[in-house]
């Protein structure tokens, strides 16, 4: 709740800073860092950024002289819009509030890790890319390993197995269901992103569909169904996570021979006549042979012609 308290609060700033002070959304590509948050604290518009000293631009963590030089050259050749006292109330009071929002959402998570320190937790987090809440966060909604029978099923219950979805033009493909609860699939779509930058396995794999031709977000989904495949084998073996065990599964699957796939579908089964069956469709069976033997020719199967006497007639001389 509070993280998306926070998010909502940044994509109001975001408006108000190109307005304000454009120029320093260029060090916003990934977010929003703090030391822009508490520059903007100090000095919400371009115009009041201009007329700062440089030594007390400097004094802002993670600031240095040059780049403070640098921000307060960009200020005094701002395109900024708004100088006015209203917006730049408006911007303090929104990042005061981020980072009040942030303060509380680190005290809320390390309040979380002290009282969930179970060893699944600690078990899930040897995986590259998963960290105290989102392994807490997905144990919550796992509890116990022994509630799945098969690894499927964890998936079928994250909603990340596939499904044939038909479009309104009758196009059909293969899709993720997202059936379930939204929570912890979008926990685990934050750690696969993790896990593509930080974790080799799973970058990979991702790599290796983008250059097969799979779009992005569908290698992402991808990815998290591998990352549930190893959560599923590290909770039920209880071992921490080894990519060597990894490799090894996959080379002993494709040495396996293919599966022979048996339709279990009786419509497609061969005719056995000797197979039993019932009295009333063993009389249609003798109906059927009786009367094909019956109209059986040459040039194919007619209708009996019926008999009729004719009239007797005396031919002319």
């Amino acid at each position: 709740m509070l993280t998306k308290q926070s998010t909502q609060l940044f994509n109001q700033l975001e408006p108000l800073i190109y307005s304000a002070n454009p120029e320093l959304l260029a060090y916003c590509k990934d977010g929003v860092p703090r030391w822009i948050l508490k520059l903007l604290a100090r000095y919400p518009t371009a115009s009041k950024l201009s007329k700062a000293k440089v030594v007390s631009v400097a004094r802002i963590p993670y600031i240095s002289s040059a780049r403070a030089q640098e921000l307060v050259i960009k200020a005094k050749n701002s395109v900024a819009s708004s100088t006015d006292e209203i917006t730049g109330q408006l911007i303090k009071t929104m990042v005061k509030q981020i980072l009040h929002l942030r303060e509380l959402i680190a005290s809320q998570t390390e309040m979380m890790v002290k009282q969930c320190s179970v060893p699944e937790v600690d078990l899930l987090k040897t995986l590259i890319g998963i960290n105290d809440f989102s392994a807490i966060g997905l144990i919550l909604e796992i509890e116990t390993v022994r509630r799945f029978s098969s690894v499927k099923k964890l998936a079928a219950f994250f909603g990340l197995h596939p499904v044939y979805k038909i479009s309104g033009d009758g196009t059909g493909r293969f899709r993720m269901s997202k059936k379930g609860r939204r929570e912890p699939r979008h926990i685990l779509f934050m750690v696969a992103l993790t896990a593509i930058r930080s974790n080799p396995l799973i970058r990979s794999i991702y790599l290796d569909r983008i250059q097969k031709g799979m779009e992005k977000m569908a290698a992402i989904g991808l990815c998290m169904h591998k990352i549930i495949r190893i959560i599923y084998g590290m909770l039920k073996h209880n071992m921490a996570f080894d990519p060597e065990i990894d490799r090894k599964n996959r080379e002993k699957k494709f040495q396996k021979p293919p599966r022979v796939h048996k339709e279990k579908n009786r419509r497609y089964q061969d005719f056995d006549s000797k197979a039993p069956v019932s009295r009333r469709q063993h009389h249609k069976r003798k109906e059927r042979k009786q009367s094909h033997s019956d109209n059986n020719t040459k040039s194919g199967i007619i209708a009996p012609v019926p008999s009729v006497d004719l009239p007797y007639i005396r031919p002319c001389v």
